[in-house]
């Protein structure tokens, strides 16, 4: 039998047979066509990524830099799943979109499967395949889309295992989850407050599942920081302290504006917000309507805390969609109890048609008016770029760069590549933030840099991006710290610019 409380409330109506396999068809012809759309999208973050599995798999160790240990990137996870492909040698771009397609579609397959305990189970999958941003992070080559597969998996089998009142595998999930992506940790707390509070509203002690479960997640969790801590000298990765702007207020600024951003992008109050309030204030509801909400509020919590993300189409947002459109499947479950006298179906076939013309229309528009998907940052288009770079730079080289991702990956492992916005390095990863341009000022990225720092190691090439050249003669870039670095009267008697956005190091006999 159930537990008491745990049941749901009312049986979810059934979808015919028909019904069901066609919108199957539909949801899975979308994210097909979809996919193709952004086919080309590719972030330069990857290549980092890239790097190490690179320095790994050639004996080399987790690093970026040989001989440096800094842990420049936050997705142990994905890293071990690309691993063995670059030892088969598979091609890494493509390899990291194939992935990223099977698990698009595992991650429908569990929202589907999650979401059959309310009305209309299709809900959910159907809005995740019309969102832009969706498929559009499948197709990123970062670990976006594992993490919000393992999220879904990971609540949906904790709430199987409280209503079974037994198993325990949820633990290794969230264990995963904080292998993952360093907030996955997150999930697990959220789900060990949730059990918590239902013993003692049921006055119960916990149960031996619920020691395995906590076992398995301790296990996986604590044998990982002590790697971590034990491999890089640090609890955290190196891009958590890169990215980290203490308690500056530009940081809640940039985080509500984030949020609003993605609520906005989602269909505002109406499509999304007016749902789960109904589905929250449903007298009878699910107790799953309230565990998916705690997870969905405490994600909005670190995003405004963290400041967000710089990366397009609200990557964060990503993680916890299926979560979001899970609660709005809750909601429009609701219609049929709040107006039993209309045709609620109807009404919900019209909603659903308009909330998904809706996100369809917002990818159309970023895909054509911003041009996301239509550039890319593949290999092949920067042949020139690279073609120059690899003429240039010999074995045990130091080049320092912004874009840390894609050069890094095609020069040889033992060039040492300095990351100027500090996402691989310890240096200025460690730095204390500063933001000249102020609260609503543009251009300082995570407010750390370091002039002194760069020219002192002294590299052969230094790669900007966004460069110009001003009215009163100075470069112009789009970032504070290598506008400051390519200005300094040291950088300008030492480095020529090149035909690239590269400045060369000026040889003397």
């Amino acid at each position: 039998m159930k537990q008491a409380g745990l049941e749901q409330a009312g049986k979810p109506v059934p979808l015919s047979k028909r019904w069901t396999i066609g919108g199957i068809c539909l949801i899975l012809l979308i994210f097909v066509l979809h996919v193709w759309l952004y086919r080309n999208f590719f972030v330069d973050d990857a290549y980092i990524t890239f790097r190490f599995v690179q320095q790994w798999v050639a004996g080399n160790g987790l690093v970026y830099n040989i001989g440096e240990r800094v842990e420049g990137f936050s997705n142990l996870l994905w890293i071990v799943l690309l691993a063995p492909f670059e030892a088969l040698g598979f091609n890494l771009v493509m390899t990291s979109k194939w992935l990223g397609f099977v698990l698009g579609l595992l991650t429908l397959f569990t929202t589907w499967r999650f979401g059959q305990r309310f009305d209309y189970p299709l809900i959910a999958p159907l809005l995740l395949v019309s969102t832009g941003a969706f498929v559009v992070w499948v197709m990123g080559g970062l670990e976006t889309i594992l993490f919000a597969f393992l999220i879904v998996l990971s609540c949906y089998t904790f709430v199987k295992e409280e209503e079974r009142d037994s198993g325990w595998y949820s633990g290794i999930l969230f264990g995963l989850l904080g292998l993952t992506r360093p907030e996955g940790l997150l999930f697990a707390g959220v789900a060990g407050l949730f059990r918590l509070w239902r013993l003692f509203q049921e006055r119960k002690r916990p149960l031996p599942h619920d020691w395995f479960r906590l076992a398995s997640f301790l296990l996986i969790t604590l044998l990982f920081f002590g790697w971590r801590y034990s491999y890089y000298g640090y609890l955290l990765p190196n891009t958590v302290y890169a990215k980290s702007m203490g308690l500056h207020p530009r940081v809640f600024i940039e985080g509500a504006f984030y949020t609003y951003r993605i609520f906005l992008s989602l269909g505002g109050l109406f499509f999304v917000l007016l749902p789960i309030i109904l589905a929250l204030t449903d007298p009878h509801r699910d107790f799953v309507v309230s565990y998916l909400f705690a997870n969905v509020a405490c994600y909005l919590l670190f995003i405004f805390i963290s400041g967000g993300d710089w990366m397009p189409l609200q990557r964060f947002a990503v993680h916890i969609l299926p979560l979001i459109y899970l609660l709005t499947a809750a909601g429009f479950s609701r219609f049929g109890k709040l107006w039993p006298n209309i045709p609620v179906r109807f009404l919900i076939v019209l909603l659903l048609i308009g909330q998904s013309l809706f996100l369809l229309m917002m990818s159309a528009e970023q895909h054509i008016v911003v041009g996301e998907g239509r550039t890319t940052s593949l290999v092949r288009d920067n042949q020139n770029d690279l073609a120059y770079l690899l003429s240039v730079v010999d074995a045990n080289d130091t080049i320092a760069v912004t874009d840390a991702g894609i050069y890094a990956y095609v020069l040889p492992l033992d060039v040492r590549v300095v990351d100027i916005v500090g996402l691989t390095n310890e240096h200025i990863a460690h730095l204390e933030p500063q933001f000249p341009h102020g609260l609503f000022g543009h251009g300082d990225a995570f407010g750390k840099w370091d002039v002194d720092y760069i020219l002192a190691q002294n590299p052969k090439l230094v790669q900007v991006t966004a460069l110009s050249s001003g009215d009163n003669g100075e470069w112009q870039t789009n970032f504070t710290g290598t506008e400051a670095l390519i200005n300094d009267s040291r950088f300008l008697a030492g480095y020529k610019h090149t035909e690239f956005d590269f400045f060369e190091r000026i040889e003397t006999e």
